[in-house]
């Protein structure tokens, strides 16, 4: 007998389910069918969307800036700006899920407060089929693209410099460079086997060979009426050979400031006690 009472009410609640369902249809006007059909190509359009899409893990490599390029060039970052980043650090979502880690740091020293940093970074993205394209947060991911991961301590910002596996090949080039006029306190500061590093130990320059002379030029003199050869001793004209730290791209050596390494260029050199700025490159030796 309950079983039978039992079996009444649910066939009850589902028949008053469906009266009320009809009802609620018969009241639906023609707008109503309209907004229904709307969202349900809306919610087709996602979720078809969503199958061309597959999580992957890609490698970008960016220079850390604070501003977009097309806003200009940049302002280097200052020597704090990333200084408690290290490889290895991990970023999360609000899910706790790891979408970033850092691979690799280089970073260097450009003279007063300021560095020159790239971060290699291992993201967790959307791989689009259809474009062939990879988005971090909805964003394409394109070399001159702009992008920023917040890690526990620190923002980074940059710009994409390199996108996929490939690594950038460094090496050491001989060069022979020029900076003359230099006070006699600071040349004397500059010794053979002097060596620049960057902030991870690794070796950027290195003096080989360096000569020394006193600074000289030419100056046209009232009495002679001739251009005549003068001679300065509290200055020294500096002559050195360096093995600089490069990489090649688009048929060019750089320097890892962005210096390209051929004769003529100007380069500056961050040594830990002293700094030779706008040196002029006069040979390509290796």
């Amino acid at each position: 007998m309950k079983k039978r009472k039992s079996l009444f009410k649910k066939k009850s609640f589902i028949s008053r389910i469906i009266q009320n369902t009809s009802v609620f249809i018969c009241k639906l006007n023609f707008f109503d069918y309209l907004v229904f059909f709307l969202l349900s190509l809306v919610l087709i359009f996602f979720i078809y969307n969503r199958l061309q899409r597959s999580v992957v893990w890609t490698n970008v490599r960016i220079a850390v800036e604070n501003v977009d390029w097309w806003y200009g060039s940049g302002t280097p970052p200052r020597y704090w700006y990333a200084s408690d980043l290290a490889v290895g650090d991990q970023a999360k979502d609000s899910f706790g899920q790891t979408v970033a880690e850092v691979v690799n740091i280089d970073n260097y020293d450009q003279g007063g407060p300021y560095r020159m940093i790239f971060v290699d970074l291992k993201l967790r993205v959307d791989f689009d089929k259809k474009k062939n394209q990879y988005l971090y947060e909805f964003k394409p991911l394109s070399v001159g693209s702009s992008l920023i991961v917040n890690f526990p301590q620190n923002q980074l910002r940059g710009i994409i410099v390199q996108t996929g596996d490939n690594e950038i090949d460094f090496y050491f080039k001989t060069i022979k460079v020029i900076k003359n006029g230099v006070y006699i306190p600071i040349a004397d500061q500059i010794k053979e086997g002097d060596k620049a590093y960057d902030s991870s130990g690794n070796l950027v320059a290195e003096i080989i060979e360096l000569e020394e002379t006193v600074n000289n030029f030419y100056a046209f003199s009232d009495i002679r009426g001739e251009m005549i050869k003068t001679f300065n001793p509290d200055y020294r004209d500096l002559e050195i050979v360096l093995k600089v730290k490069a990489f090649n791209t688009l048929d060019r050596d750089f320097y890892i400031n962005n210096t390209v390494l051929k004769v003529g260029s100007k380069i500056w050199l961050q040594f830990k006690n002293y700094a030779i700025e706008d040196a002029q490159i006069i040979e390509i030796i290796d």
